[in-house]
């Protein structure tokens, strides 16, 4: 096609309002780039989302904890909407120790040798020029009766069993203290949305690269842009829900087999007053015990979040995947029968009422959020590369570090909006 004197209708397009996608497209607008941003789904912020019409208080159906308070990149805004941010408070319980300590300096010794052991596979790497990266369940080593409640710590924070975990990638992670959102993280990411162009009910399904731009085919006709920026889940793009042409790269087909989105979900839980005896945000453990295949039926509870009696549990991993096979009934009372073991069945005549997450089933998603294999550390730099120059990508996936976090999509969406800006030369319209 000759498109050489084509009148663009957009400088830049952005695919998807998630947190990447709302960064991305705040940032060209502030640049005075004429930018929309499509969206699929029927509202913006992606995986972060509050609801608060299930329980009649928020509840984030998504992302819920700000990790790595020091360098996460929503705090900052979070406090200047006037939002009502806090510390996760350092009061975890563990039901059968007197010393919740004994837990977390095991997670701590666990966390340590895995950081060493992950320099030790990038080093042989180095001198040998062959892959190297093993697996989390490599570094699981009984050493007490703790040890697999201790390393599960990991598996719940990146959605995925310990064997297709890479040690790499998770050493990775920036670390560091978590914070929460009185009103909800996925309200403080919607904030950050305010007056920005989207466009919802609008899947895209087409992206082709033109001379010095692209076109979008969109579930309401197409448009043409100077630039474009992905923002869909890894588990989308593997999918092909979005055609491109020309296709996409061997290499990032092949990053795709290693980023694969993972599996954490919630089954909340909510009670009368006072029926779950712990304080506000207290992070609720119990032993976990390991099957053949390094996985456990289990997970963890927040509970009384934000004072408000809701308590929720987290599943992640093939067990997660379980449950959503087998129904929101299923992880509801899986949670609730959990915590009657640890408080006595009195807890039962409390409960009010419960909701289960299934993201794999969310079709604009798929999946939770996207970790490595072992072996797959180093393509996520591949997965943010450009693609037929002007088709540009962004979110969680791509970020080294914060990967798997809110706020690695939406520096990801900032950088791709700053590379977008380089592109097209200028900061506005021609």
């Amino acid at each position: 096609m000759a498109n050489t004197g084509l009148v663009f209708d957009y400088d830049a397009v952005v695919v998807g309002a998630g947190a990447a996608g709302i960064a991305a497209t705040g940032a060209l607008q502030s640049a005075g780039l004429k930018v929309v941003c499509f969206e699929a789904a029927d509202r913006i912020g992606g995986r972060a989302h509050t609801d608060t019409a299930i329980f009649g208080v928020p509840f984030d159906v998504g992302a819920h904890w700000l990790h790595n308070e020091h360098v996460n990149a929503l705090k900052a805004p979070g406090l200047a909407l006037g939002l009502d941010l806090y510390p996760a408070p350092e009061n975890g319980v563990t039901y059968g120790l007197d010393d919740s300590s004994i837990l977390w300096d095991e997670v701590d010794s666990l966390y340590n040798a895995g950081k060493q052991a992950a320099q030790e596979d990038a080093e042989t790497e180095t001198a040998t020029g062959r892959p190297t990266d093993r697996s989390l369940a490599d570094l699981f080593v009984t050493k007490g009766q703790w040890s697999f409640t201790a390393v599960m710590t990991f598996a719940l924070s990146i959605g995925r069993d310990l064997p297709s975990t890479s040690l790499r990638d998770m050493s990775a992670w920036a670390g560091g203290n978590d914070w929460f959102c009185r009103e909800g993280f996925g309200h403080l990411v919607a904030r950050t949305a305010e007056g920005l162009p989207f466009k919802l009910c609008t899947p895209v399904t087409d992206i082709e690269a033109l001379p010095n731009g692209v076109r979008i085919k969109t579930s309401s006709g197409e448009i043409t842009a100077r630039a474009v920026i992905v923002t869909a889940s890894v588990g989308v793009l593997a999918e092909d829900v979005i055609r491109f042409h020309p296709p996409l790269e061997a290499d990032r087909r092949a990053a795709f087999e290693l980023i694969t989105m993972g599996d954490y979900n919630h089954a909340a839980l909510l009670f009368r007053p006072g029926a779950v005896p712990l304080q506000p945000d207290t992070w609720l453990t119990y032993q976990l015990q390991p099957d053949d295949t390094c996985v456990a039926r289990g997970g963890g509870f927040l509970c009384n979040i934000a004072g408000t009696n809701l308590t929720s549990f987290e599943t992640s991993g093939s067990f997660s995947c379980a449950l959503q096979a087998a129904g929101p009934k299923a992880a509801i009372d899986h949670g609730l029968e959990t915590l009657v073991g640890i408080f006595g069945s009195a807890i039962k005549r409390d409960f009010i009422k419960g909701h289960a997450t299934a993201w794999r089933h969310e079709p604009y998603v798929r999946g939770s959020y996207a970790g490595s294999m072992p072996g797959g550390h180093s393509q996520r730099k591949v997965l943010g590369r450009a693609h037929a120059e002007r088709v540009h990508f962004a979110g969680e996936a791509s970020h080294v570090g914060q990967q798997c976090t809110v706020s690695g999509a939406h520096l990801e969406g900032l950088r791709a909006a700053k590379d977008v800006i380089a592109q097209l030369g200028q900061t506005g319209r021609p």
